[in-house]
């Protein structure tokens, strides 16, 4: 194929031109965009990124391995563009370490630990998240990494107490037992997101109101009919979506104060969204702002403003919802007793006053006797 002699990058909100001779990782670097790198040739997949819309060029993906090609993954110092591409950060889910067993055994919360040492160095913070999987990369188990990088040997691996043991490992097996992990994963921010300054012109240049809303409107046709994100507004008509992240983008780019919703951390708190699934979105928001014929600079512009939440959105399991110094678990069952007698909200049956039921904090749902194996009436506690 020939190469084009103007090529256009986007990356994160960034509108980049690849000059014709420089590798990716050059133009990203020649930009001022920040890059994790090293050996330039290859070897470490450290400047792996991964593409969204574009021809990836074979130099750029022949070092990968088979599963990392196939979810569009390349290497930025290896690919030389010939088309306008779209990409995103390397996600979680992408980085693959091969690892070897030590030990396993029982910690004292009834949970288990996996000791083990990577074959590849594994850059990770005590706390995070990583998944564990067999060799063949089936099986997995979550587990929080408990060892210091910067003392400990190998690496600690502690599993939840109600986590099955995979069928993979054994502590028979243990010693020199080769497996796969997937991670670290990203754990919850404990600053907030400092958002970007109000940019009243851009506002203005989009068109104003009718020409964003008319974007928004577009874009959300698109979501409701995608299967990956539908589930996400199960409860919410299309109309009041687009209403709220109408008045949610003009507070943050007019600067006037119209949105009266929460933010991005506790609105989807509860959504467990991966960097694919983030990408996934905005390259359906790029579709609409592109099918509206906004020009590239524009799409740069707004395209920021949306993704600077992407540390705010992306998560590996639910976070708390916070209030200050309030912290409130949406993802937990709350015990009441019933003082009138109500319906199952699963079934339909009536549920008789005096029962004590058990209903989810955050969808609000509670369930009869027969749906939830966690319901009984007062006669039956007390027995």
């Amino acid at each position: 194929m020939s190469t084009k002699d103007s090529v256009t990058i986007y990356y994160q909100g960034h509108l980049l031109h690849h000059r014709q001779g420089e590798t990716l990782l050059e133009t990203l670097l020649r930009s001022g965009i920040e890059l994790d790198f090293s050996c330039k040739s290859g070897v470490c997949h450290r400047c792996m990124l991964r593409c969204i819309e574009g021809d990836i060029p074979h130099d750029a993906a022949r070092k990968l391995p088979s599963h990392q090609q196939e979810t569009g993954c390349l290497l930025a110092c290896q690919c030389r563009p010939t088309t306008d591409m779209m990409l995103a950060p390397k996600s979680p889910e992408d980085m693959v370490t091969r690892s070897m067993g030590v030990a396993l055994e029982d910690s004292p919360s009834s949970a288990w630990q996996l000791t083990f040492e990577t074959l590849r160095t594994l850059n990770y913070q005590t706390g995070q998240l990583v998944e564990l999987m067999s060799d063949s990369m089936q099986d997995p188990v979550l587990a929080t990494l408990m060892s210091n990088p910067d003392s400990d040997e190998y690496v600690i691996a502690q599993t939840d107490p109600l986590a099955r043991l995979p069928s993979w490992l054994s502590r028979e097996s243990i010693d020199g037992l080769s497996f796969c992990v997937r991670g670290p994963f990203p754990v919850e921010p404990v600053d907030q997101t400092v958002a970007l300054p109000p940019d009243p012109q851009l506002w203005h240049q989009l068109g104003g109101d009718n020409v964003v809303r008319a974007v928004l409107t577009t874009f959300y046709q698109s979501v409701y009919q995608d299967p990956q994100l539908l589930p996400f507004f199960e409860r919410v008509t299309m109309d009041r979506i687009i209403g709220k992240q109408f008045a949610f983008l003009k507070e943050n780019i007019l600067g006037e104060q119209v949105f009266l919703g929460e933010q991005p951390r506790n609105t989807h708190n509860w959504m467990v969204i991966n960097d694919a699934l983030f990408d996934h979105r905005q390259h359906l928001m790029l579709q609409a702002m592109r099918q509206h014929q906004l020009s590239e600079s524009l799409i740069e512009r707004w395209s920021a403003y949306e993704e600077q939440f992407r540390r705010d959105i992306v998560k590996y399991k639910p976070w708390p919802k916070r209030f200050g110094d309030l912290v409130i678990d949406t993802e937990q069952y709350e015990t009441c007793l019933l003082e009138e007698a109500t319906v199952c909200d699963y079934c339909g049956d009536e549920i008789p006053a005096n029962t004590m039921v058990k209903f989810h904090k955050r969808i609000g749902k509670l369930g009869c006797e027969r749906c939830s194996l966690t319901t009984k009436t007062l006669t039956e506690t007390a027995s």
